[in-house]
């Protein structure tokens, strides 16, 4: 759940016991044709101001502008709290097929964007691939709509080869590529345009469009965008396989993952014909998948170090509040991960990327604000009922360890938990705590003395109205340790 779906939901977390993992998985791959889509907003229908509109009029379009392109976040915002695993892979193509909204500045272009990834996110890597050749927001980032028969532009055809289907080279360091083949790719690519005053629709202009023959990979023909795509996966099928294999195991599994794995996945990526839902299948309940060495092996990035502490205690913004996604999407920003705005066209490089000086006291602090806002809905009594086993005999003892043992990805044996001096207060005499917890390994003595502070066992009532604090304090506490950090 943390890595394949931004949720780790208790209630959806505890329906998963006792089935398959490929049981789950095939179910997760049926869900979005029970979800629904992002809605379109009303300003969709509104244009660039025509030729004879005025400087004010202008302006206003551009200042009304930024406030659709926020609500363009904050409604994929809400595509992506659903948990669904499309709505996880949206936010992986976000970072595959990268755009700027900084560049090309159009709400309705950044709406379209977010639908194509949606509609695509589980299907044919190859059909998508082909609809970014035309899409809005990709014409303008990559300067597309430049791309003329009389002057080619080689930006898009660069970075189609380069960062969106193959690399430069494949294992074994031979080239994908030539920059002859890239000359040729941005010659079929020559003639596609966008009018913002007449469509949000891209156009071929015929007279732009360069119908001479092109060699790419050493096939020579009148090739336009189609004819490249399908030379990309026809000619450079195994490449394309292992490149994209490579980024899913860094994404869902590892962020170094070895040769061996990426060979396997890339023979399911091609078996499959590039259909991303079924590749997911296979590796989502792969032994690699499970394996111990996978465990906290990749740096959350902010949307899932925000969603999963959302999720993890049942969290869902407040309808009554006008902010409660631009409170969450400010937060994203704040920890360097601003949706709709990645650093380059390579994206956001992910894991170690996202620890800094900056970050990390930055993501303390978020965990701290959002357990104490009313912005997140998270649900205290339901966690403090939740991490207690019914009738459990040492509340607070159940509580401190199975709620550590819920947030952490890595072992609780392998989290550095610092020795906690202070002894356990009150009446131990009177009131023992359990043989098995004193007996036991340093660090489940250390994690209840850490939920305790200086209030005897017996005190914490889980059904008081008070019982939150000390379960908001302790998560603090642990959010500060470098294994929060880690799915």
């Amino acid at each position: 759940m943390r890595r394949a779906c931004l949720n780790a939901d208790p209630d959806r977390v505890e329906a998963m016991v006792g089935r398959t993992a490929r049981q789950v998985v095939e179910e997760w791959l049926a869900e979005p044709l029970a979800t629904a889509l992002i809605p379109d907003p009303y300003w969709l229908t509104r244009l660039y101001p025509p030729t004879t509109a005025t400087d004010d009029e202008v302006a206003a379009f551009r200042n009304d502008n930024q406030y659709y392109i926020q609500e363009a976040r904050e409604l994929w915002l809400r595509d992506l709290l659903s948990g669904t695993l499309r709505a996880r892979m949206t936010l992986f193509w976000h970072n595959h097929f990268v755009t700027d909204v900084r560049k090309y500045q159009y709400g309705a272009l950044a709406h379209a964007y977010l639908l194509r990834l949606t509609f695509g996110a589980l299907g044919n890597f190859k059909a998508l691939t082909r609809g970014f050749v035309t899409d809005g927001s990709m014409l303008y980032y990559l300067d597309g709509r430049f791309n003329r028969r009389s002057a080619p532009n080689e930006n898009f055809a660069r970075e189609l080869l380069e960062l969106f289907t193959m690399g430069p080279e494949d294992a074994d360091g031979n080239p994908n590529y030539t920059q002859d083949d890239i000359v040729e790719a941005a010659r079929a690519l020559a003639g596609w345009s966008m009018n913002v005053r007449t469509s949000w629709a891209s156009f071929k202009s015929s007279g732009n469009a360069d119908t001479g023959s092109k060699t790419v990979f050493g096939r020579t023909g009148n090739h336009d965008h189609d004819d490249l795509i399908e030379l990309i996966f026809s000619e450079r099928g195994e490449q394309v396989a292992a490149f994209m294999a490579r980024k899913l195991l860094k994404e869902f599994v590892h962020a170094e993952p070895n040769r061996e794995a990426v060979d396997a996945l890339a023979t399911s990526v091609q078996a499959h014909n590039f259909i991303m839902g079924p590749v997911l299948a296979d590796l989502l309940s792969s032994e690699l998948f499970f394996d111990p060495s996978t465990c906290g092996a990749r740096i959350k990035s902010p949307v899932e170090y925000v969603l999963l502490d959302m999720s993890a205690f049942k969290g869902e913004p407040p309808p009554e509040r006008e902010d409660r996604f631009s409170a969450l999407t400010s937060a994203f920003s704040s920890l360097g991960q601003t949706l709709l705005s990645p650093p380059n066209v390579a994206g956001w490089p992910g894991h170690h990327y996202w620890l800094s000086t900056e970050t990390m006291p930055a993501r303390w602090n978020m965990v701290d604000s959002f357990l104490n806002s009313s912005a997140t809905g998270i649900n205290y009594f339901d966690a403090t009922q939740r991490y207690v086993e019914p009738g459990a005999s040492h509340p607070a003892v159940s509580m401190a360890l199975n709620l550590a043992e819920a947030l952490f990805a890595t072992p609780l044996e392998l989290v550095e938990i610092p020795e906690v001096d202070q002894p356990f207060e009150g009446n131990l005499v009177q009131f023992p705590l359990p043989e098995d917890l004193l007996n036991g390994p340093a660090w489940r003595i250390n994690l209840v003395k850490l939920f305790l502070g200086s209030t005897p066992w017996y005190e914490w009532d889980p059904l008081s109205p008070t019982a939150w604090a000390m379960v908001r304090n302790f998560v603090v506490a642990l959010s500060k340790f470098p294994e929060y950090q880690l799915s």
